[in-house]
């Protein structure tokens, strides 16, 4: 490939950030290579051929493709490796055709990828594969030639980002296997996003990110799951869990939403979570980011401060969350997408943008799931009718796919008038067990989802918790509930205008 001016993408990219586009890491060459054009044809003494083609971009960090035209037969076999042999993808099989014929491989580390195509004895039809984009990394994003042994940033991202398997991520390990990196806009560019559960909960491989990443033709997007350190320390993650290729379902710029459905369901092997989320427009008391600053491994970032109902980036309206500062790590370019998730384990927005990162202590602004759910008015403009396609009005959805048990619960009113009655609804993977609760107020409940009757006015603190398999589980939610008269109203106007 012909070498890139690296100091003028560069310089681009720093017109571009203060734009508030997506994070651009590589350079797409237009090309034109296929099967009949370019590589070498060899016959094996059974009857089998092997095509293979190299491709050198000068100089850079990493090599990626993407593909105009990809359809393989039966038994054929696709891979793609390093010319050092030390990293390889596929193989690749007719189970990655998609039905638009289009596709996408994750960075190949170093300036040289091989592509090495097997047809058994006797195929009569050789298949067809046509990059039409070959992307030179020229920003070590994924890889640091020298390094990869090394505990290292293995991107951009600042020091005071926390890697997810930190003690920090420890209870949001759910969550965190829904979030995963996005590489758009022809393979050149990046995003987060998170897959999310639906209420029919069966698994459709809806995936949430933000409007304004919706750069390229999604149908050759490559959404990799798990790319981060196995440990606390900065050591270098897979590229290899991914899916090529979505659709997408719905978006509008009002919430700066995006939400596409994958090509296919990530494989078990993956271990993906297919993350819950809260349509109720209620400010969290604190909030959880996990995204990919800077296309880095992945990172959690933790706010231990109420959301602020705005505009977006602090302007007039109430279709974002402000998150003032991170108390722990931050975001960056390449977060955008990503998710925001309040204490109970729930999505309630997706990044759009703000100036936060580890030396400007700024807001973060994030559309509200809330504004997103039925604001666009229309199937391809709102959420709701593609995670409650039944129309249930179900308006809080739990996780799928958790790994431990977790009870929580949600009050269908948490400020009210005495006497006013209040409908508990729990979360809970697992039938059964023995329920136990405690409404703050004196009175307690044996039932798995109670109604209880508030007849005084106070600030209660909620608990819950089963008996299961001779386990314990518990949540306490704290002020959870007001239950109004004259001093609450007051007590609770002097915390809003002092906020």
């Amino acid at each position: 490939m012909p070498s890139v001016d690296v100091a003028k993408l560069l310089a681009e990219d720093s017109v571009e950030q203060e734009m508030g586009l997506p994070f651009r890491f590589g350079f797409p060459h237009e090309v034109n290579l296929d099967l009949n054009n370019s590589g070498v044809w060899e016959t094996l003494d059974d009857g089998s051929r092997v095509w293979r083609l190299g491709i050198r971009c000068p100089g850079a960090f990493s090599v990626n493709l993407v593909y105009g035209d990809f359809q393989l037969p039966p038994g054929a076999r696709l891979h793609l490796y390093s010319q050092g042999r030390d990293m390889l993808l596929g193989a690749f099989t007719e189970q990655n055709n998609k039905e638009h014929n289009k596709f996408a491989t994750s960075p190949i580390k170093g300036e040289t990828t091989i592509l090495e195509y097997y047809l058994p004895p006797g195929t009569t039809e050789p298949g067809r594969i046509s990059i039409t984009h070959v992307v030179h990394g020229y920003k070590p994003v994924f890889f640091k030639p020298g390094n990869l042994d090394k505990l290292l940033d293995f991107g951009d991202a600042g020091e005071c980002n926390i890697n997810v398997n930190c003690p920090e991520g420890l209870e949001w390990g759910d969550e965190i296997r829904s979030v995963a990196l996005i590489t758009l806009d022809f393979g050149a560019r990046l995003c987060s996003g998170a897959l999310v559960n639906n209420v029919r909960q069966d698994a459709t491989p809806y995936f949430l990110t933000a409007n304004h990443c919706l750069w390229g033709d999604v149908e050759t997007w490559v959404i990799t799951f798990n790319y981060e350190s196995p440990t606390c320390e900065n050591i270098d993650g897979p590229l290899w869990m991914s899916v090529a290729g979505t659709t997408l379902r719905a978006n509008y710029s009002y919430s700066d939403f995006a939400l596409l459905e994958l090509s296919e369901q990530p494989p078990d092997s993956y271990n993906v979570f297919y993350a819950g989320w809260s349509v109720v427009d209620e400010p969290a008391s604190s909030t959880v980011g996990i995204s990919h600053p800077s296309g880095d491994i992945k990172k959690i970032a933790i706010n231990d401060d109420p959301v602020r109902s705005t505009g977006p980036f602090g302007t007039v309206g109430d279709s974002h969350w402000e998150v003032d500062n991170w108390e722990l790590g931050t975001t960056e370019p390449g977060s955008s997408g990503s998710p925001l998730i309040n204490w109970e384990h729930l999505i309630v927005g997706q990044l759009h943008g703000g100036t936060a990162s580890c030396t400007v202590i700024e807001p973060d602004y994030y559309g509200k799931l809330s504004a997103s759910w039925d604001f666009g008015g229309t199937p391809d403009s709102r959420l709701r009718d593609w995670l409650d396609p039944d129309n249930t009005g179900t308006l809080v959805l739990p996780g799928l796919g958790a790994t431990t048990p977790r009870v929580n619960f949600v009050a269908s009113a948490t400020m009210i008038w005495p006497p006013e009655t209040v409908d508990f609804s729990t979360f809970f993977p697992p039938e059964g067990g023995q329920w136990s609760w405690d409404f703050g107020d004196g009175e307690a409940a044996l039932v798995k989802e109670p109604s209880h009757t508030y007849e005084t006015a106070g600030v209660f603190d909620v608990h819950a918790e089963v008996l299961w398999e001779g386990e314990i589980y518990s949540k306490t939610r704290e002020a959870y509930i007001y239950a109004m008269g004259d001093t609450i109203v007051a007590k609770n106007l002097q915390v809003e205008t002092g906020s």
